[in-house]
């Protein structure tokens, strides 16, 4: 993500290209923040040959993915983190490494070397390998250029519902095609089967990174046809490993595969169709992996600590586990904390009262107790208090002075004297006392750590006379399912969080702060920052207006490199700080993970924030091979 050498037997890409991905090599302050390791397992293709091939990783989720697996639609870090190790090729992609090694970094995958770029940055020409094949049921179909024009096509159809099509309006006839104006890309051309020319409406510099993301995989001709909803359950691999089933599959059949049971459990076997040799990046150890889906933590977590599972993908270790393993000298190496390039925030409804007022929205957050939300999630060891909405790392420490709402144990005289400015304070008091003041719904995760702030959160926020009713449930499909509902009943969103998409600062753009991100059938503008006024009366909300920073987001994604580009970035976290404040940011986040006594060669996986387990194997592989 921060740079890109080109091979050197390809044609050097413009100097537009090579100035933009020099800067962002340099911008991108990424890495482990502390990180132990149990075994070196080097760079990738064909890993370490100390380690042992084979057994069975054991690994649980707390929650489902968040839509079925499609990968047109899934926007949710485990998803893409089983994508990459996994299931999924793209043309380009990335190590499985943290940031200081690489993580960030394209790298060929399908493609045998980086793309060539014309001296405009307009044209790109990917070239693929061959002898590559889709795994069952197309599993002696070869991987042609048509296969990703399909993927794009399929990310344009509105009737998929895609997670992040906006990312692929730089490519020419794109959005044309998504309105039905057009029969194809007209900017994807399929040269010839090892061929493929992508033409765009300006010099986006950043093209390679949006194509490593899992919506660019390829996808057989008429595979997804008919599934507009349940392709994920159908989902033809390109990785090492396919869901259990896949080879039970037939091409157009209506029977998914049993690997994958919707908030149960996943399965992944290995693909018989992947091929070692075509894959450097891959070393793909273990032969299957075992997910269970649902639970509590205090079981999870137990189950780690006895050595029942290996590894936890989507849950907050609690405190007391990590001081247990870390005061062990025989266990403190199965601890790791990696930078995860994040923000935890609450995301207000801008059109729902109180939050309709903006000083509502600056006294909530100069209250706010941003170290006691992080006390609760583990300390220190779980990330910087955050100041603004944009990591330092993606905007070159251009505003690591700043610090708008005094982050720390929360400001309630300022907070208060915020309130007095606001319509919800009747009697200038300090507090919101008007009837909207009361019963104000809020969106909740139903898992730890959210649970346990609910109570400093009523606490903070009836300092200054909001009432809130906390609605908690499953991650996916209640809350981030209402925050992302316009129509749906709440005013807060209190258990959200964002990583990069990869490494530059409009990745916390256009995904949360574009109108055209709003949902229910978008993501993940959650605060409806640029509704327009008839969405606005089609939800039936009282305000025919909402701030927006629409032009800002182009102009900045359209910037010239280096400190313009970042100062631009800066500028958008600034104004929507200040001017618009549709969130309060309280924790740039780390990712701690705890592994099990025989889980070997942790990695981590900076492009997706999760542990990289195409690298990692078990001590005890050969009994269970």
């Amino acid at each position: 993500m921060t740079q890109t050498v080109p091979d050197p037997t390809t044609r050097q890409r413009g100097d537009d290209v090579n100035r933009y991905l020099k800067a962002l090599a340099l911008v991108a302050v990424l890495g482990v923040v502390a990180t132990a390791c149990r075994s070196d397992g080097g760079g990738g293709g064909g890993g370490d040959e100390d380690l042992q091939r084979g057994g069975i990783m054991r690994l649980s989720m707390i929650s489902d993915v968040e839509d079925a697996f499609d990968p047109q639609k899934e926007y949710y870090q485990v998803s893409w983190g089983l994508y990459r190790c996994c299931m999924l090729r793209t043309l380009v992609s990335y190590a499985g490494a943290a940031g200081e090694d690489g993580g960030n970094d394209l790298v060929p995958d399908l493609a045998e070397s980086l793309p060539q770029v014309s001296d405009d940055g307009l044209t790109w020409t990917f070239t693929l390998r061959d002898g590559i094949t889709f795994g069952p049921p197309y599993a002696d179909q070869e991987i042609v250029a048509g296969d990703f024009i399909n993927a794009m096509e399929r990310e344009a159809d509105p009737d998929v519902g895609a997670g992040y099509p906006f990312y692929y309006s730089v490519i020419e006839g794109f959005d044309e095609y998504s309105a039905g104006e057009a029969d194809t890309i007209s900017g994807m051309t399929a040269i010839d089967d090892k061929t493929l020319e992508i033409t765009l409406t300006g010099p986006f510099a950043d093209l390679g990174f949006r194509m490593a993301m899992p919506a660019a995989a390829p996808i057989p001709d008429g595979a997804a046809d008919g599934h507009e909803e349940d392709y994920g359950r159908f989902l033809v691999p390109s990785g090492p490993y396919m869901f259990e089933g896949s080879d039970a599959l037939e091409p157009g059949g209506t029977t998914p595969v049993s690997g994958y049971q919707p908030g149960q459990s996943i399965v992944l076997v290995r693909n018989p169709s992947w091929d070692a040799s075509t894959d450097e990046i891959r070393p793909a150890y273990v032969d299957r992996f075992e997910i269970e889906i649902g639970g509590t933590d205090e079981d999870i977590f137990n189950k780690i600590d006895a050595g029942e599972l290996d590894l936890h993908l989507d849950g907050v270790p609690p405190a007391q586990l990590i001081r247990k393993f870390q005061q062990n000298p025989d266990r403190e190496d199965q601890v790791f904390v990696n930078s995860a390039d994040g923000t935890r925030y609450l995301a207000f409804n801008l059109a729902a009262p109180p939050f309709d007022d903006i000083h509502v929205r600056k006294a909530s957050n100069f209250v706010l107790d941003r170290d006691g939300m992080r006390r609760i999630r583990g300390g220190e060891l779980v990330g910087e208090l955050a100041r603004h909405i944009i990591p330092e790392s993606l905007i070159g420490d251009k505003l690591v002075d700043y610090d708008p709402y005094n982050a720390g144990t929360g400001d309630v005289e300022a907070a208060m004297e915020e309130m007095r400015q606001s319509k919800y304070d009747t009697d200038g008091d300090g507090l919101c006392d008007a009837p909207a003041c009361k019963g104000v719904i809020g969106a909740q995760d139903e898992a730890f750590p959210y649970s346990d702030q609910n109570a400093l959160l009523l606490d903070n926020f009836s300092s200054i006379g909001i009432e809130l009713d906390i609605k908690s449930g499953e991650r996916s499909n209640f809350m981030y399912a209402r925050c992302q509902d316009p129509g749906s009943e709440w005013a807060i969103c209190l258990g959200p969080g964002w990583g990069k998409d990869y490494s530059d600062a409009t990745t916390f753009g256009e995904p949360l702060f574009g109108s055209a991100a709003i949902g229910p059938d978008a993501c993940c503008n959650y605060s409806l920052v640029g509704a327009a006024p008839d969405l606005l009366a089609d939800f039936k909300y009282d305000i025919t207006e909402v701030p927006g920073v629409d032009a800002k987001l182009k102009e900045c994604d359209e910037a010239p490199v280096s400190d313009e580009r970042l100062q631009c970035w800066a500028d958008v976290d600034t104004e929507l700080m200040e001017n618009v404040v549709p969130w309060v940011p309280y924790l740039w986040d780390n990712d701690v993970f705890v592994v099990s006594d025989r889980l070997l060669n942790y990695r981590y996986d900076q492009f997706s924030g999760q542990p990289a387990m195409d690298h990692m194997a078990l001590a005890d592989a050969g009994a269970e091979a």
